[in-house]
């Protein structure tokens, strides 16, 4: 395509003995694509993810750009590999083609998950369960021995206080591990 050009160029008429060629600026566009890699919106495991990409013209080279870092030439013709933390991350890719730079990068946004800060979530999320299932447990236990109180059921209030220390024990043993799963999750969160 641009030695077509380039020759349509060079066949300008020729003025007097002299050779007339204009030199304007190209009638197109660098234009960038990326082939494969992570999409859009993609929510990926940690590990590296890799991009490939083209441009509309032969004989281009690449700039790359991660998390709105200055344009640098890409690290291996065209393709580009990077392992980045967890997080939401942005790769732009641009061609150059004689002396020209897309303006409009190739670009595309997507996700590492933080397992730890997910597992360490779930796990407090599981924790504050079992403590809220437990108050639960407390509060309808306590009610029942107000009711065997009030009928002077002896046995059952015995039975209902027993009951209820057992209940207090595992309240607060669920409370120290929600106290504990909460302090991991703000740790690699």
């Amino acid at each position: 395509m641009l030695t077509s050009r380039l020759a349509r160029a060079l066949a300008a008429p020729v003025i007097a003995g002299a050779l007339v060629v204009a030199f304007a600026a190209p009638a197109y566009a660098a234009d960038t694509q990326i082939l494969s890699g992570p999409e859009n919106g993609a929510v990926l495991l940690p590990g590296p993810v890799t991009y490939t990409f083209t441009a509309n013209e032969g004989g281009a080279t690449f700039d790359c750009s991660v998390d709105n870092a200055p344009f640098t030439s890409c690290p291996s013709g065209q393709s580009a590999t990077y392992d980045l933390p967890p997080g939401t991350h942005v790769f732009r890719v641009r061609s150059n083609v004689l002396g020209m730079q897309d303006s409009t990068p190739a670009e595309r946004i997507w996700t590492i998950r933080n397992v730890p800060c997910e597992q360490a979530g779930a796990a407090y999320r599981t924790a504050q369960g079992e403590f809220f299932l437990q108050e639960t447990k407390l509060g309808e236990t306590k009610t029942k021995l107000q009711k065997a109180k009030a009928k002077h059921q002896a046995g059952k209030i015995k039975k209902l206080k027993k009951k209820i220390k057992a209940i207090k024990k595992a309240r607060d043993a669920a409370k120290a591990a929600m106290n504990a799963a909460q302090a991991q999750q703000q740790a690699v969160c």
